[in-house]
Order: C-alpha cells, then sequence, then structure tokens
C-alpha cells in the first residue's frame, strides 16, 4: 500500500465543496487507486486529498506533471508527499494488515 497526500493553500473555502464534487468522477477509473479522501481545514484555507494506492508505482504515474499543472491552475501549487504504508489498522474489518 502506498498513501500520497496533497495539500494547497487557498484564497478561500467557499463553494470547495461543490469543486471537488466536480473532479470526483476523474477518480473513478485511476489506476491502482483504491480510496480517494478530499480533505477541507476552514480555519487555515488548506485543502487537498488523501489518496491509498496500490503501490507506489501507479502513485507517482497518477502525479505526472499534467497532473500537477492542474492542480496548480485550478486550486495552487500543491504539496505533495508519498509515503509507504507497511501496516493498516482497520477498525471496519477488526484486522491489522500488514503489507
Amino acid at each position: 500500500m502506498f498513501i500520497v497526500t496533497v495539500s494547497f493553500k487557498l484564497k478561500n473555502t467557499e463553494n470547495l465543496k461543490n469543486k471537488f464534487i466536480e473532479t470526483a468522477a476523474i477518480y473513478k477509473n485511476t489506476k491502482g487507486l483504491i480510496r480517494k479522501n478530499y480533505i477541507i481545514n476552514k480555519e487555515t484555507n488548506v485543502a487537498g486529498g488523501v489518496y491509498l494506492f496500490d503501490n507506489s508505482e501507479n502513485a507517482y504515474n497518477w502525479f505526472d506533471q499534467e497532473r500537477i499543472d492542474f492542480l496548480s491552475k485550478r486550486y495552487s501549487n500543491p504539496t505533495i508527499n508519498y509515503f509507504e504504508c507497511p501496516i493498516e489498522v482497520n477498525n471496519e474489518s477488526k484486522q491489522i494488515n500488514i503489507f
């Protein structure tokens, strides 16, 4: 498993949920993407996403220069962080998964 966090600073977060809804369908067929969570911090005007991919190759391929340019134009220049996820505690399934 591989996690990517993306964040960007905004002038305000008004109507941001609607902007997120506009792009949600893009992620339905993203290769290797297991889940994406949109995130907003209204106090600091920071927003972005948390992505769970099946592997690092699919994560890095998704965040190519074209994707970064899209995010920059739509919101602002993103900060992107990549993380290996060696262990998951899943309270829904009551399991601890080791990858």
